[in-house]
């Protein structure tokens, strides 16, 4: 018994020096490695203890590192390279382990053909290469810019919906591009057996029959499963995250110690923002570019991409007070601005910050409220729709009239909140959920009337999450991860907000009071 209750706890705190031996599988445990005591596991374990030293890093390096036991050869084991220190730090800790290691630094977005000099790119190959050198590993690069235009970056555009919604591609880079296209190529050309990236997250296994299941990195303030969420369970089979038992410091501090790497990659700062837009550039600017032209139809059949007229670029409109219903400015597009951001009303005393947009008719109406606590901004509930699952189906309990006890994430870096999910009807037109009046009113019709397979596999119903407290700017378009504990399960994108707190104090209802059961 106190041996089930070790095992039950998170993977550093148990004592494994004192389980050697048992290679017994207990029920309900999680087994993020197979410690069964075997030649080939022992020589990695020692391997790594000579070059990490800490026992403390050390418990909590092994069990995230690839399974091996004395019947099967070592895995081939290809690393996504950036040029930064996470996955330069993965390479090395693999290296170092005795696995074959290969490195691979993508290419997904052609930066020098916009602005006719060097890209950001360039400098990624020069420190990649400066990784692969100091590691002592073989480096191949591939071409996915065409692969990333036509499965990321055009639906990403056809997602802002005209403006009335803030879609997020990170999660579809990590689906369709690292864990789609990268894993693939990996495999047949490279011949590994698995994909190892530099992510704060963890992969564990219970048994061989069932899926994995994808956790939180115990580094919460760059715990990375947020992004994780929607790639699918045969991909994470043949993933592995060294570091989801590490946090940012300690990996830093590997890399300047043991690992010795060279000083442009570990004083390199962490990337952030979009990855084809990065930290310098103006999102607003960028984002005009490839949105057409109001009123007109762009074609850049150049690059394969032809958009209809419902985005437009440069479709200015006004900012409209959620108190008093009237124009209190005027704004350059709804593609420039998103739920939660600042509004800088030119003249305002207080800050203004935006609550929601409208791109009902024409009207591109951008919804603002003065201060950054205002009612308006908060909503107890929200829709989601177009679902991705860990585990390939819902989980139990959500399609139950109580629903399924959860936390949710509603934008990277956000803290989980307790929530409620459960399946709406989808044989009914009207959603149970009433929506905003300070947003875009979503097109049911189009929503429910997906294809037949896609609800039949989770991705086409709408899904309701009702949150224990109210939750600040959730913004369509965006990613709703959920919860059960550390463990991601999956999630959505939001269809759209719930009644805010000021919509509810008007009408004297509460949050309970804003799903109908009418349908």
């Amino acid at each position: 018994r106190a041996l089930w209750r070790a095992l039950g706890r998170a993977p550093h705190d148990i004592p494994w020096e004192r389980l050697r031996g048992y290679e017994r599988r207990f029920p309900g445990c999680v087994r993020p490695w197979n410690r069964g005591v075997n030649g080939a596991g022992e020589a990695l374990r020692e391997r790594l203890a000579a070059v990490i030293g800490c026992p403390n890093l050390l418990a909590r390096v092994v069990p995230y590192m690839p399974r091996i036991d004395d019947a099967s050869p070592l895995p081939r084991i290809a690393v996504g390279l950036s040029g930064g220190v996470d996955s330069a730090v993965t390479a090395w800790l693999l290296k170092s382990a005795g696995f074959d290691v290969t490195g691979v630094l993508m290419r997904n977005w052609d930066e020098a053909e916009e602005t006719g000099g060097e890209c950001s790119f360039e400098k990624d190959q020069r420190d990649a290469r400066a990784a692969a050198r100091a590691v002592g590993i073989p480096l191949t690069e591939v071409d996915f810019v065409k692969e990333y235009w036509h499965s990321v970056f055009e639906p990403f555009l056809r997602d802002f919906d005209g403006g009335g919604a803030t879609p997020n591609p990170d999660l579809a880079c990590n689906r369709q591009i690292k864990f789609g296209a990268l894993l693939d190529h990996c495999s047949r050309s490279l011949g590994a057996d698995l994909l190892a990236t530099g992510h704060y997250a963890r992969i564990v296994r219970i048994d061989e029959t069932n899926p994995p299941r994808l956790l939180r990195g115990i580094d919460p303030d760059k715990d990375q499963s947020y992004f994780l969420a929607s790639v699918r369970g045969e991909s994470l089979e043949r993933a592995c995250f060294p570091l989801g038992g590490l946090t940012k410091r300690e990996v830093r501090e590997l890399a300047a110690g043991p690992a010795n790497l060279p000083a442009a990659v570990t004083r390199r700062r962490s990337s952030a923002g979009i990855c084809f837009i990065g930290r310098k550039r103006d999102f607003g600017d960028f984002i005009q570019e490839y949105l057409p032209a109001e009123g007109e139809m762009r074609d850049d059949s150049s690059r394969g991409d032809r958009r209809g007229e419902d985005s437009l670029r440069g479709a200015s409109g006004s900012f409209v007070s959620v108190e008093s219903g009237e124009a209190v400015g005027r704004h350059g597009g709804l593609a420039r601005y998103t739920c939660g951001q600042r509004a800088r009303l030119g003249g305002a005393s207080v800050p203004w910050y935006v609550v929601g947009k409208d791109s009902r008719g024409g009207s591109n109406s951008v919804y603002v409220a003065p201060g950054a606590d205002h009612p308006a901004l908060f909503t107890t509930s929200a829709a989601i729709t177009r679902c991705f699952w860990v585990s390939g189906a819902r989980p139990r309990g959500m399609d139950t009239d109580r629903g399924a006890k959860l936390s949710a994430q509603t934008r990277y870096g956000a803290r989980a909140v307790s929530c409620t999910a459960r399946t709406m009807d989808t044989r009914s037109k009207t959603s149970m959920l009433v929506p905003s009046v300070f947003c875009t009113p979503p097109n049911l019709d189009e929503v429910l009337g997906r294809e037949n397979e896609d609800v039949a596999a989770g991705a086409g119903a709408v899904i309701e999450v009702i949150f224990d407290a109210p939750e600040r700017a959730i913004t369509p378009g965006q990613a709703l991860v959920l919860y059960d504990g550390d463990e991601c399960v999956g999630g959505g994108v939001v269809l759209y907000p719930g009644c805010t707190e000021l919509e509810l104090s008007r009408t004297g209802k509460t949050g309970e009071d804003s799903v109908s059961t009418t349908t």
